[in-house]
């Protein structure tokens, strides 16, 4: 059932994908107010380990441009993917043809 499920959500819409890329920018975000803090903390106070700063910083930002970048690209494969299946824009609901 789990199968048919994301079978369903992945279908019919592109919208998981927009999550991804609004997930990365909140990573990315959150980094940022993040790193002024832990440059607070590694400047004013002698609490932090030599080196650990530049790494988690460096890790935490570019996992997050990652995701906003997944993101894009899985926004045009979504696209493609809905062109490929060829459904009409449209649904005629009545017709006076006889």
């Amino acid at each position: 059932m789990l199968s048919f499920a994301a079978t369903g959500i992945t279908s019919f819409s592109v919208k998981p994908l927009r999550y991804a890329v609004l997930l990365g920018a909140f990573i990315s975000f959150i980094t940022v107010i993040y790193s002024i803090y832990i440059l607070y903390v590694s400047i004013f106070t002698d609490k932090t380990i030599e080196g650990w700063t530049s790494v988690i910083l460096s890790v935490l930002f570019i996992g997050g441009v990652n995701m906003i970048l997944l993101g894009i690209i899985g926004e045009y494969i979504g696209k493609i993917f809905m062109q490929s299946k060829n459904r009409p824009y449209y649904l005629v609901k009545k017709t006076n043809i006889e």
